[in-house]
């Protein structure tokens, strides 16, 4: 966590740990680009938005103990609005500080853990969770492009998909959806398709992005990355960055394709990752810059939340394009020091091997630094029913743990949350999420919110906290 001179909080970093991966506050993905080429960046992968696939969830046996009272927050610090049909809710410019703070389970309510003597049920480069009925709980194991599903005591019960381009398999599964009442699917970003089962794991059918796009227009088809209630699939095209030296960000189309795949729905475009392009040796590079900005997105049952961090706001988007809801605060940057700069290239390079080359990298990154501030929050959740939960900025590898929370009817909460838990599921009184033992061994984990919320604010501003990852940081507030 940056914690501000004058008593003001912001946040810190997302993930990357070297030079040649992009950061995203989820998980880390390969940059082929940053191989040397000659020839510009023939080959560039483009960078993934940060994701949070959010659907609605039958809550069954495992969660037979929630009680609805912790279902409703106590009011928010905040202004809510109507215009046309549009809800704005403002939070003012501090609302880490003012709304009031959710009580928080301080042990987990129900743990999976990765099965020492079945290797079938070994939890790695774990992607997504979803709730299936009857209190099973489905996880996208990016290790084998597998969805195994655990009973609601968490013992496995059934292994689905793998790698491979036939019906039911993976490239390189991403995302899991229930579709209510008794399907399910699962996105692969390699095949870019959407795969349907229903819930006992049976293949239902399957369908291409390519098949609802044009090829002579578009020529790459873009990547699935969520799913809406009435079965439309949210996917988003990328933009090649242009071979020339200097900062960029290409620009990213995001589309609703509906379950028949004939078609189309623009719901907008967006300037995406942020990546520095600079020569060494003769040779085009690129990369992520430190602090750099990016896009972030979270496909909900009834809509698709989508931020830029370049400012504090959320918009919600339907299916068709229309804007329903605006999430905003005022709440200022914090200023990039030489003293946080470091901060960040040390936690980029935690675990690095100490190669001849690494000083080499880091005077890369000092050199291609251009950002004054920091990004204003680290990334975004979409709630199952239908709001969105903004964690503020923060230097790990982790999830943020602090969250504003907003419902739809614009009531706003905050949380925080135990160090290194990757929230992958936000619902109304709980929260699922990956988190990793003192091993590196990946482990699912429940967290109840409880009811009756403490007023206040969510901590007291110090001159320095240590965060999860040790570190000491000290930030300015911009005024």
């Amino acid at each position: 966590m940056i914690v501000c001179e004058g008593g003001a909080q912001a946040g810190g970093v997302t993930e990357a740990r070297s030079t040649n991966f992009l950061l995203s506050a989820e998980r880390t993905f390969p940059m082929d680009s940053t191989r040397r080429t000659p020839d510009g960046i023939a080959g560039y992968t483009k960078p993934a938005i940060n994701r949070a696939y959010r659907t609605p969830m039958l809550l069954a046996a495992v969660w037979a103990a929630c009680t609805p009272d912790a279902n409703t927050p106590l009011p928010g610090m905040s202004t809510v609005t109507d215009s046309a049909g549009v809800r704005v809710v403002d939070l003012g410019d501090a609302p880490l500080d003012i709304a009031p703070r959710l009580a928080f389970a301080p042990d987990p309510e129900h743990v999976i853990r990765s099965r020492e003597d079945d290797a079938s049920a070994l939890l790695y480069d774990v992607r997504d969770v979803e709730m299936l009925p009857r209190g099973r709980i489905a996880v996208a194991n990016g290790s084998g492009n597998e969805i195994l599903v655990f009973d609601s005591s968490g013992e496995p019960v059934a292994t689905w998909g793998g790698t491979g381009d036939g019906p039911g398999e993976f490239r390189s599964l991403e995302w899991l959806a229930l579709l209510p009442p008794d399907t399910f699917a699962a996105g692969d970003r390699g095949l870019r398709r959407a795969t349907v089962f229903n819930t006992a794991g049976q293949y239902i059918r399957s369908f291409g992005t390519a098949d609802a796009v044009d090829r002579a227009s578009n020529p790459i088809p873009p990547i699935p990355v969520g799913l809406l209630d009435d079965g439309s699939v949210i996917a988003v095209a990328y933009s090649q960055p242009d071979p020339v030296p200097g900062s960029e960000r290409p620009a990213v189309e995001i589309v609703a394709i509906p379950p028949t795949a004939d078609s189309v729905h623009a719901i907008g475009t967006w300037p995406g990752e942020e990546v520095a392009k600079f020569r060494d040796d003769g040779l085009l590079e690129v990369t992520q810059p430190p602090f750099g900005r990016r896009l972030h997105l979270a496909a909900r049952a009834d809509g698709v939340w989508i931020a830029d961090d370049d400012r504090w706001e959320a918009r919600k988007y339907s299916a068709g394009g229309e804007l329903r809801m605006i999430v905003r605060s005022s709440a200022g940057s914090v200023w990039v020091t030489d003293e946080l700069l470091e901060a960040f290239i040390r936690e980029r390079y935690r675990d690095a091997a100490e190669v001849p080359t690494l000083e080499e990298m880091k005077e890369d990154l000092r050199e291609i630094a251009r950002q004054t501030t920091t990004p204003s929050f680290g990334m975004i959740v979409g709630r199952t029913d239908g709001g969105v939960a903004i964690g503020e900025f923060g230097l790990g590898t982790a999830s943020p743990r602090k969250w504003v929370t907003v419902q739809p009817n614009g009531t706003v909460a905050t949380v925080e949350l135990p160090a290194g838990l990757d929230v992958k599921r936000w619902g109304p009184n709980w929260i699922l999420g990956v988190v990793r033992d003192e091993l590196d061994r990946e482990e699912i984990h429940l967290y109840r919110i409880l009811t009756g919320a403490a007023p206040g604010p969510v901590a007291q501003a110090s001159p320095s906290l240590r965060p999860s990852n040790g570190l000491d940081i000290v930030g300015h507030q911009l005024t």
